[in-house]
């Protein structure tokens, strides 16, 4: 199982490591439930919704005979129903805690109701219904950094992997294209340098995400705050800005100059004696 964390920190659950968030590639309104499923292709639709109670919701809350209950009382109960229509099943679970309200919903044909796939999945969702917990408002922030923070480092060990495949398959061009690796490390300690000179666990996410509104945080304005704050010095500083310039050759001059693909392994690192191609 691996940690969920809603985006605005509502709440938090664990869900199969098979599983994946889907409303980027399928929904665009933020308002649409949190939609989830397998990386190959489900037999049925699991969604989540939390929202604030209102007028509405208090009506639901009371025509199924629901208790708030409190956020820190553990594993939450949820209310189970089932709905079998001529075409689909609908499995629902509501549950109340402080002011909001959780409805989550698995939906299949119902023709498919026996097949294994099924019974599958919602062993899994039974499975993560203990594990829900809602956030209270004064901690959301806190939640977000930290998951922030955990995608940030998975991204790190995810570079690696794949500029070790690009040296296995001699992809020159991919190779330097994933060498932001330095970068993130850069990110990474400025972040974790701030937190032993303030001694505190605060997490600064402007390094670490940009999201489409952000204002970007280059790799040279990385470099220089990485020197100013001693992370690095001076010639390494040099070295960073050489690379930096040969990265840029390969990045977003590669047509218009007369650099050669065979070329790209020896760009830049050849001067320092390392093989473009050594595993750091």
């Amino acid at each position: 199982m691996k940690l969920f964390t809603d985006e605005k920190g509502r709440y938090q659950m664990y869900i199969p490591l098979n599983w994946e968030y889907r409303n980027p590639y399928f929904f665009k309104s933020r308002k649409a439930p949190d939609s989830f499923g397998g990386y190959n292709k489900g037999v049925g639709a699991f969604q989540l919704s939390c929202k604030r109670v209102n007028n509405h919701i208090s009506a639901l809350i009371a025509a199924n005979n629901l208790i708030a209950q409190a956020s820190g009382s553990g594993s939450f109960q949820f209310k189970e129903k089932i709905i079998d229509a001529e075409n689909f099943t609908n499995y629902t679970w509501m549950c109340a805690v402080d002011d909001h309200f959780f409805l989550i919903t698995y939906i299949f044909d119902s023709k498919k109701k026996k097949k294994i796939k099924v019974k599958k999945e919602l062993t899994d969702i039974r499975k993560i219904l203990p594990t829900i917990k809602f956030i209270k408002p004064r901690f959301r922030n806190i939640v977000i950094a930290e998951d922030r923070f955990c995608k940030f480092v998975t991204s790190i060990a995810a570079t690696i992997d794949l500029r070790n495949k690009a040296i296995e398959n001699k992809a020159f061009i991919e190779f330097v294209v994933l060498a932001n690796h330095i970068d993130a490390l850069l990110r990474l300690a400025l972040v974790l340098t701030n937190q032993l000179e303030n001694k505190n666990k605060n997490i600064d996410t402007t390094i670490l995400f940009q999201s489409k509104i952000d204002k970007p945080i280059m790799e040279k304005e990385i470099y220089k705050r990485a020197i100013a704050r001693k992370i690095i010095d001076k010639d390494t500083y040099n070295e960073l800005l050489s690379l930096y310039n040969e990265r840029n050759k390969v990045m977003h001059r590669y047509v218009i100059t007369d650099i050669k693909t065979d070329e790209v392994k020896w760009s830049g690192l050849s001067r320092h004696k390392t093989s473009l191609f050594k595993v750091v």
